[in-house]
């Protein structure tokens, strides 16, 4: 689904059963999807009754749906790219407009993609060498707006329509985040096409979606901070918990919920949040996970700094600009650490980056949030594990002697 080798596996299984496809490219599919929609339209501005349409479809048609439905179910970024509806960030998007429609994927998704992908190739060999495998556990260390909630909802979304049975449960911090998330979840299952829509069960709102037969699958939402255990009682093939450095009691994930997750090559469980603060539950498990200590040694770790989507945080500078020696700093740091987070890969900042970010911080440092600046806009891991309140040591001093700390390099003395 995430891989390429696992979809042209698939895809190959597909064409020796008989099944034929075509990849078409994106704007191509979305063109002939919605021609296929008017289909429902009663040219009133309604829908025909009882799923009709105004005609049956040609044999080219007929084509084209099946050919869909097969590459979208074995190649997640196809049907994400082109079917799963969300709200758009017009200062992301091509043409800088906003609206709801499927996504050109940004650079922090392909990312997350990708991680999931190698780990998907993991759990397969895995399975198929030992018959067990964890599955796929994810911890996904973001800064603002970077794409990881509505990634994850349409990775749960994709599984619920596509693998029968799939059992989904979502969580974050309170009642309103719920609310956001079923609402971003409806923008995805209200605007597929009729020819993709499943018949829902009638929803129980802000708490479950259920999906009819054939494919009888189903998602429900919690908050964490209801009384009752998180995901008490049930096991999900797909579990996403949301701004858990927020959580009031996080360890709740280790000690309930974690152990009920099902041992298998369908399991996707992902944790994401932003930084609050050092010495809690989420600075202990991602940084577990991001240096493969014992016991975290299997899940999947994805830091998206603040540089890393190139069209999100940018302004233009002024032409007499010249950048402060503390961004500077900052930039060497970037070209320093990038490589970690960004596959290997030298990352130097843009003039326009560097302006935003010089910019930004000016504005926080006057009304004395440096610290909460660093944590939704950090460069490293280590940035965003700020204290919220006023420690010892003032924000800025903490932040230069992070800036020129170098990464150390081990060596052997030899005894003569």
């Amino acid at each position: 689904m995430y891989a390429s080798e696992i979809i042209e596996r698939r895809l190959a299984t597909a064409k020796r059963a008989g099944l034929q496809y075509t990849r078409l490219p994106r704007l191509e599919s979305i063109a002939r999807s919605a021609e296929l929609e008017l289909l429902r339209s009663d040219g009133r501005g309604g829908k025909l009754p009882d799923e009709q349409l105004s005609r049956p479809l040609t044999q080219v048609e007929q084509e084209f749906v099946a050919s869909e439905q097969l590459l979208c179910k074995v190649d997640f970024s196809y049907w994400m790219t082109r079917y799963a509806f969300c709200e758009l960030d017009p200062g992301v998007t091509p043409d800088g407009k906003g609206g709801i429609a499927p996504p050109i994927l940004a650079e922090s998704q392909l990312h997350y993609i990708k991680l999931l992908g190698r780990k998907e190739v993991e759990v397969h060999a895995e399975y198929g060498k030992y018959k067990l495998t964890l599955g796929i556990h994810a911890y996904f260390h973001k800064t603002r707006q970077v794409m990881a909630t509505a990634t994850t909802r349409a990775l749960t979304w994709h599984r619920l329509l596509f693998w029968n049975g799939t059992r989904a449960f979502c969580a974050t911090l309170d009642e309103p985040r719920i609310g956001e998330l079923f609402k971003r979840d409806h923008i995805i299952l209200d605007n597929l096409p009729w020819w993709q829509l499943p018949k829902v069960y009638p929803d129980v709102k802000d708490t479950e979606i259920g999906l009819e037969p054939p494919i009888s699958s189903r998602i429900s939402y919690q908050a964490e901070n209801q009384v009752t255990g998180i995901g008490t009682g049930s096991q999900n093939d797909v579990s996403h918990l949301t701004e858990v450095a927020l959580w009031k009691y996080p360890g709740r994930i280790r000690f309930s919920f974690v152990p009920s997750i099902p041992k298998s090559v369908t399991t996707l469980h992902i944790q994401e949040s932003t930084a609050d603060g050092k010495g809690n539950y989420w600075h202990e498990v991602t940084e577990a996970a991001r240096h493969k200590k014992r016991g975290f040694e299997h899940f999947v770790y994805a830091f998206i700094p603040w540089w890393f989507n190139k069209n999100k945080y940018r302004s233009v500078p002024p032409s007499n600009w010249r950048p402060e020696s503390h961004t500077i700093s900052h930039a060497e740091l970037i070209e320093r650490t990038s490589p970690e987070f960004n596959g290997g890969v030298l990352y130097k900042p843009t003039l326009e980056q560097l302006y935003w970010w010089e910019s930004t911080r000016a504005e926080h440092v006057k009304t004395g949030e440096l610290a909460a600046f660093l944590t939704n806009y950090p460069a490293t891991p280590e940035q965003s594990f700020q204290n919220p309140t006023q420690g010892a040591l003032p924000a800025e001093l903490m932040e230069e002697m992070e800036t020129e700390c170098k990464t150390p390099v081990p060596y052997e003395v030899e005894c003569v």
